[in-house]
C-alpha cells in the first residue's frame, strides 16, 4: 500500500500508531517516516505487547488523512499462524503491486465513467432548454411575419386607418409583434450603456487624479507637507480659491524694464 502512494499523488507520507492493551492507550508513533514503518511496528509490538493497533496515513503537505485501520494484533498473529501451518507463503511483493494497481485502476475507471454521466446530463438538459428556446422563438417570428404581412395589406389598402392606429393599444401591440418597438428599446439601452460607460471613465480619470495628488504628498517634507495643509484648509473655506490660485500661477508675466534700459 505505501508503494502506490506516489502513483496516486501523494509525496510527503507519513504514520501515526497507537498501540493498546485492555482497551488502555499506549506509547505511540507519531509523524514518522513510511520507510521505517516495518520496524518501527515491530519494535514497539515487542515492547509494549499492545492487542490492538491503530494505523493512519497522512500527506503533510495536502493536510488530509489517506487511510486509516485499527487491527487486532491476535488476529493476525493468528493468522499468520495459520497461512504458516496450512503451508501458504503469502503473496510476492510483485502480485500484491499488481492487485493493488488493478484496484486503483478500476476506482479511476468507475470515477471517469460517473463524470461523463454527469457531464452528459447537463448536455441533456442544456439541449432541452435550447430547444424549447428555438421553439418559443419560431413562434415570435410566425406571429411577427403574419402581423407584419396584415399591417402591410391596412397600409396600402386603409393608410388613414393605419395613422390611426399609430398611437392607439391596437398599434403599439402591432408595432411589437412586427418589430419596431424591440428596435426603439435596443436604441435606448445602447444609450443608457453608453451614458454609463462615460461615467465609468470619468469616475478612473476621477480616481487617477487622486492618486497622482497622494504620490506628489508623499514626495513633499514635512515642512512643505504641512504647508500644503494650510493651504488645503483656505481652499476648503473657500472653493473659489481653486480658480484664483491657478490663474495667478498660470498667468503670463511681463519681465521688469530697468530703469538703465528705460533710460536708454
Amino acid at each position: 500500500m505505501i508503494k502506490t502512494f506516489p502513483k496516486q499523488g501523494y509525496t510527503s507520507v507519513v504514520f501515526n500508531a497507537t498501540f493498546y492493551r485492555n482497551g488502555k492507550k499506549l506509547n505511540a508513533i507519531e509523524q514518522a517516516e513510511v520507510s521505517a514503518f516495518s520496524q518501527l511496528i515491530r519494535s514497539y509490538e515487542k515492547s509494549e505487547s499492545p492487542d490492538k493497533v491503530k494505523v493512519e496515513f497522512k500527506d503533510t503537505d495536502k493536510g488530509i488523512l489517506i487511510w486509516a485501520k485499527t487491527f487486532d494484533v491476535n488476529e493476525i498473529e493468528e493468522e499468520i499462524h495459520n497461512r504458516t501451518t496450512s503451508g501458504f507463503q503469502g503473496l510476492g511483493e510483485a502480485e500484491i503491486n499488481d492487485m493493488v494497481q488493478r484496484k486503483f485502476n478500476e476506482m479511476e475507471r468507475q470515477k471517469t465513467l460517473e463524470q461523463l454521466q454527469q457531464e452528459l446530463q447537463q448536455q441533456k438538459e442544456l439541449n432541452e432548454e435550447l430547444q424549447f428556446q428555438v421553439t418559443d422563438l419560431q413562434t415570435t417570428l410566425d406571429a411577427k411575419k403574419q402581423v407584419e404581412y396584415y399591417s402591410n395589406i391596412i397600409g396600402m389598402a386603409m393608410p388613414g386607418l393605419a395613422k390611426f392606429l399609430t398611437n392607439t393599444p391596437v398599434g403599439t401591440a402591432m408595432s411589437f409583434l412586427a418589430g419596431t418597438e424591440e428596435k426603439d428599446k435596443e436604441k435606448k439601452e445602447l444609450d443608457a450603456n453608453e451614458k454609463e460607460d462615460n461615467k465609468d471613465a470619468q469616475n478612473d480619470q476621477r480616481q487617477g487624479i487622486i492618486s497622482l495628488i497622494t504620490e506628489f504628498c508623499s514626495t513633499l517634507t514635512n515642512q512643505e507637507l504641512g504647508t500644503l495643509y494650510l493651504l488645503f484648509i483656505e481652499l476648503e473655506k473657500d472653493k473659489e480659491n481653486i480658480q484664483r490660485i491657478l490663474k495667478f500661477i498660470t498667468q503670463v508675466t511681463t519681465p521688469k524694464t530697468t530703469e538703465s534700459n528705460a533710460g536708454q
